[in-house]
């Protein structure tokens, strides 16, 4: 049975056409600047190619043509932790049809930097936020975020060199008298105080969508998503995992929201006057990159 279905789908692969229309089905909480940023394009070559006068005015279900063609396969690249299995979950198959399609016979054996072959009928690199962990994207499309609300993103650091989520809202709640806790939308965590290296910690703030108490003005707090990472900048660098996930995470927020690269900042790069956070070792121009 498995055998046979793994034929039919190299089957259906091989008989792809090398370059095809692209079309889209809208969903809950897509926009159109998301949705063209996900497959490399403009919004108004999206608009052109749908007769779209109007960006703001898309439905869930709707499906739009998306300019360009495609080939057969996306290239992706193995990182650090990742499986065979973890990798085609990503991209909706299992891990003996991405074996079968890649000739690989010992499902369980890939390297770091290796190149696998996906086969894709729109040609483009998964969006960055195919890196979070399942558990983490299942937990966050199920909350209902608030069209409209948030305008920015904000990465802060915790200033301490080890600690965790929890040990910060309990601070946050109980000795700040903060009523909603934990002042950040979500904590990314540095392997210490028993916590993974990269795991992401999804604030109260995030869940019930509050605003958030990490920045100095009211104004701000009421339209800027916090991210804290957990270490001290000042005295080191993040660790690269917390930078892969910081990365995502951003990606999935901007895909959701709408909020534009210019938009997604830094503590002190919000009041240079008043902090230093998230300190001299955190890679702005890095953070820059990953938004582009």
């Amino acid at each position: 049975m498995i055998a046979s279905r793994i034929f039919f789908f190299l089957l259906a692969v091989a008989t792809l056409p090398v370059s095809q229309a692209l079309v889209h089905e809208v969903r809950k909480g897509e926009n159109l600047t998301a949705i063209a940023k996900s497959y490399g394009v403009t919004v108004d070559s999206v608009k052109k190619a749908n007769n779209l006068r109007d960006a703001d005015k898309i439905v869930v279900g709707q499906k739009l043509e998306i300019p360009g063609t495609a080939p057969q396969y996306i290239e992706y690249k193995v990182r650090k932790g990742e499986s065979l299995s973890s990798i085609a979950t990503q991209h909706g198959f299992n891990a003996r049809e991405i074996g079968a399609f890649n000739g690989i016979r010992n499902l369980n054996k890939i390297r770091v930097g290796q190149v696998i072959r996906i086969p894709s009928k729109s040609g483009v690199a998964p969006p960055k936020y195919t890196r979070l962990p399942w558990s983490v994207r299942n937990a966050l499309d199920k909350i209902d975020i608030k069209r409209g609300q948030w305008k920015s993103i904000v990465v802060h650091h915790s200033g301490t060199t080890a600690d965790r989520a929890v040990n910060i809202a309990r601070f946050h709640r109980e000795e700040r008298r903060m009523e909603n806790g934990l002042a950040y939308h979500f904590v990314i965590e540095n392997g210490t105080r028993g916590t993974k290296n990269g795991d992401i910690y999804i604030g109260n703030r995030w869940e019930k969508q509050l605003h958030g108490g990490h920045m100095k003005l009211w104004a701000h707090n009421q339209v800027a998503i916090g991210i804290c990472l957990i270490g001290n900048f000042e005295k080191t660098r993040p660790k690269s995992r917390q930078l892969d996930q910081l990365e995502a995470l951003i990606d999935y927020l901007r895909s959701k929201t709408g909020i534009p690269a210019k938009n997604v900042t830094t503590h002190k790069l919000m009041h240079p006057k008043h902090t230093l956070c998230p300190g001299k070792y955190f890679p702005t121009e890095q953070l820059k990159q990953m938004v582009r």
